[in-house]
């Protein structure tokens, strides 16, 4: 019973429609993404948790994980190939996160 209720909910959450973070250009002529400082920053079927202030990123379900230091997010913008790098760094922090991880 339990594995048809998750596979409903993955089903669900498939069929859904993530918001996309707004795409801006920089003053280098280059694509950027503009950050979500208050939740959910998603781009191309990933979405992260990224805090410029606390230099973290965090996927939903793990724990949160140091933004590497030659990504500059200071300007609230990530290129999309940081936006890729960030998902990689936060997809290998692995863990259940949860606040009790603060």
């Amino acid at each position: 019973m339990n594995k048809w209720v998750i596979l409903a909910a993955c089903g669900l959450l498939t069929a859904c429609d993530v918001p996309q973070a707004p795409v801006v250009t920089g003053p280098d002529g280059q694509t950027r993404i503009q950050i979500n400082p208050a939740g959910l920053t998603c781009y191309d079927t990933r979405c992260l948790t990224i805090d410029p202030r606390a230099r973290s990123v965090r996927m939903t379900g793990n724990r949160a994980t140091g933004i590497p230091g030659n990504i500059d997010v200071s300007d609230g913008t990530v290129t999309p190939a940081e936006f890729r790098q960030l998902g990689e760094k936060a997809m290998l922090a692995g863990g259940m996160g949860s606040r009790g991880d603060r």
